[in-house]
């Protein structure tokens, strides 16, 4: 299971993820970020992992779109900063 919370104001976006990020619930990011980005004005966008505990292949691949996109990641224990080290090239 995966919780997905977003707070938007007009300069910054934040998701924050909390839980596994698999199967259905890369889906279910992927449908919140296009609801939040559709519009937005090129805010700043961070996405917080430090409540992440697993992401399987399916799940970084969404991460790494977000990236691509511009997203910046928040990560704060091993697993979730190898995942973003992997993401932006820093292993």
């Amino acid at each position: 299971m995966l919780r997905i919370t977003a707070n938007d104001n007009p300069r910054v976006i934040t998701f924050r993820l909390e839980g596994r990020l698999e199967g259905p619930w890369g889906h279910e990011l992927e449908q919140c970020w296009r609801s939040l980005m559709d519009g937005a004005s090129q805010p700043a966008i961070y996405v917080d992992l430090t409540g992440v505990t697993y992401v399987d292949a399916a799940g970084k691949a969404r991460l790494a779109e977000m990236y691509e996109q511009g997203a910046q990641f928040i990560a704060g224990d091993c697993l979730t900063k190898a995942i973003v080290a992997e993401i932006v090239g820093d292993e």
